[in-house]
């Protein structure tokens, strides 16, 4: 689950770095943690540049997907917690 968080994060923050610290990672951890969920999925997600990170159109076409798993992960965890 951690590098579905750590890619949403990446995307939301636009770096590597930032979302690293966010998440209190080092920025090479997340790299790994992508370049993993890349290859599991078959696909690259992200491409870096000089100004952050874009979306590549399989992330864009993943993102919902990927956000809809993180939120129902949320919500097991919340109800777990609740018991």
């Amino acid at each position: 689950m951690n590098r579905y968080i750590a890619f949403l994060k990446v995307f939301e923050r636009n770096s590597f770095s930032d979302a690293a610290r966010d998440l209190g990672y080092t920025q090479s951890a997340v790299s790994q943690m992508i370049k993993s969920l890349e290859e599991e999925l078959g696909v690259t997600l992200l491409s870096r540049n000089r100004g952050g990170v874009v979306l590549t159109a399989d992330g864009r076409a993943l993102l919902p997907e990927i956000e809809k798993l993180c939120a129902a992960h949320h919500a097991l965890m919340q109800s777990a917690a609740s018991l």
